[in-house]
């Protein structure tokens, strides 16, 4: 799979790069600015992420878990603004949404068995930037970036499953505050759109929720967390209108 992602992007790159050396952008110049100061940019930019477990049989892991039959769909969309305050150094904001859906058909944990169970994420985000660009191959066709961001999310998760007829489970409002550094490339299509890949390499924040159950009743738990794992198959694709 990520060797499938790898080739597309290098296909795509290697299009854009023939296009744009007859388009006014090119290579072999070591004074090539990517985006001038005073250039603004807007942009939409999407992520998907799937991951899956199980068959006939379920699958097994460490002993720990058993008979895992289930799914998780991650779907995110969020809409990006920014100027430049320098050549290839830019300021932005972007609002977002985001989609989680998962079942677990069924699932043995310790011998303990859960069949059946739904969860449902649903946020909106808001965040704030700062861009650094690095221009590849001594030209303004292909850079990669390096973006530092400062966001904010809020939005509800509920998990339930079906028992006599009716709906057990919870339901909690949801918050977190986050800072992140995010790498990318982008590569130039025509003179003023730009294809845009990036990735989280490292994410630290709080996360906080306010629910309520119906075994547990109500509650309110937060806790910080760390993150440095990145990962191709939750890989970000945007496009970007630049004038």
């Amino acid at each position: 799979m990520i060797r499938k992602i790898l080739f597309v992007i290098w296909i795509m790159l290697w299009g854009i790069c023939c296009s744009m050396s007859a388009q006014g952008r090119g290579m072999s110049n070591p004074k090539a600015v990517f985006i001038e100061k005073g250039t603004r940019s807007a942009g939409m930019h999407f992520g998907w992420e799937h991951w899956g477990a199980g068959g006939d049989e379920g699958a097994d892991f460490f002993n720990i878990i058993s008979g895992l039959d289930g799914y998780v769909n991650n779907f995110d969309i969020s809409a990006s603004g920014s100027w430049f305050v320098k050549d290839n150094l830019s300021l932005g904001v972007a609002f977002g949404y985001a989609d989680t859906r998962a079942a677990v058909d069924s699932i043995d944990f310790f011998g303990n068995n859960e069949s059946d169970r739904h969860l449902f994420r649903q946020a909106l985000s808001g965040s704030v930037s700062m861009r650094q660009y690095l221009p590849l191959f001594k030209g303004n066709i292909i850079a990669m970036f390096a973006e530092g961001r400062l966001s904010g999310r809020t939005g509800y998760f509920k998990s339930y499953k079906m028992a006599d007829d009716r709906k057990e489970g919870t339901y909690s409002d949801l918050g977190r505050v986050m800072l992140g550094l995010y790498p990318g490339i982008s590569a130039f299509a025509t003179q003023n759109i730009s294809f845009e890949f990036s990735l989280a390499l490292f994410e630290i924040g709080y996360n906080w929720q306010d629910g309520s159950g119906t075994d547990t009743g109500d509650s309110m738990i937060g806790h910080c967390f760390v993150r440095f794992k990145p990962s191709l198959t939750a890989l970000k694709t945007g496009i970007v209108y630049h004038f």
